[in-house]
């Protein structure tokens, strides 16, 4: 019915969606990227090694909702699939006493986000083929006061792909995914190296956790036993931890 499956990617200068674009080569054949430099993107992609494939680049900064929705405007309105990679960790450190960094961490990991993946539902094909996939964090899972504002943002996020799944009720599927530590150029946290996994790594996880039909994906296991043992803590108990 549809000759030339597409897939869209937020994020497209990330290493997890260069793997990404690998693992489903063999699926689509028209890939349309957000990205914030198109030659740099270009570059990490190596979109030369793909063979009969076109890729479509937008430049784009999340942080400007009105440039976001215009080129999603632009989009054509048979998308197959939907990858949402972006995440900002923000300034945890000053966000409380600054309160327009904490705007911006709301904004850009959740108001932004939940906007544009709205207007993007009117872009895809309603088939049960179909996807929309979203990065968020182990994160949202409780809230942490050393991640105040980048936890509810994540929250938020888990709880609207929630509600969107239960809207589209297969028809389409929402796969929330809740990665860890995740090693790329930005990463700065002391973790034991368990809980860290590289962007190849992470990338099969996502496209295995797709075909397989799943709705939610724990990039490591081990973050699923730690997250559940850490909502069973009481609150009153919870709020006396510094982790």
């Amino acid at each position: 019915m549809y000759n030339k499956r597409k897939l869209f990617i937020h994020g497209g200068s990330s290493l997890i969606s260069k793997y990404l674009i690998q693992e489903f080569q063999d699926e689509f054949d028209e890939f349309y990227i957000f990205c914030r430099k198109k030659e740099k993107t270009k570059s990490i992609l190596e979109v030369e090694r793909f063979d009969n494939k076109k890729f479509f680049f937008f430049e784009n900064d999340l942080n400007d909702l009105s440039l976001t929705l215009n080129h999603i405007d632009k989009l054509p309105s048979d998308l197959s699939g939907i990858l949402w990679i972006t995440g900002y960790t923000g300034n945890p450190n000053e966000e409380f006493e600054n309160i327009e960094k904490a705007k911006l961490n709301l904004k850009v990991n959740f108001i932004n986000v939940v906007v544009s993946l709205t207007q993007l539902c009117k872009k895809i094909i309603i088939h049960n083929n179909s996807f929309i996939c979203v990065l968020t964090s182990v994160a949202g899972l409780r809230g942490r006061y050393k991640r105040l504002y980048y936890s509810a943002a994540k929250g938020g996020l888990i709880n609207f792909l929630s509600g969107l799944r239960q809207k589209f009720n297969n028809k389409i599927k929402v796969i929330t995914v809740i990665p860890g530590y995740i090693l790329t150029n930005a990463f700065q946290e002391k973790a034991h190296k368990l809980l860290i996994v590289s962007p190849k790594t992470c990338s099969k996880i996502i496209f295995k956790g797709i075909k397989n039909n799943k709705e939610i994906i724990f990039i490591n296991s081990l973050w699923r036993i730690i997250m559940w043992i850490i909502l069973l803590i009481p609150e009153k108990i919870f709020k006396k931890l510094k982790f």
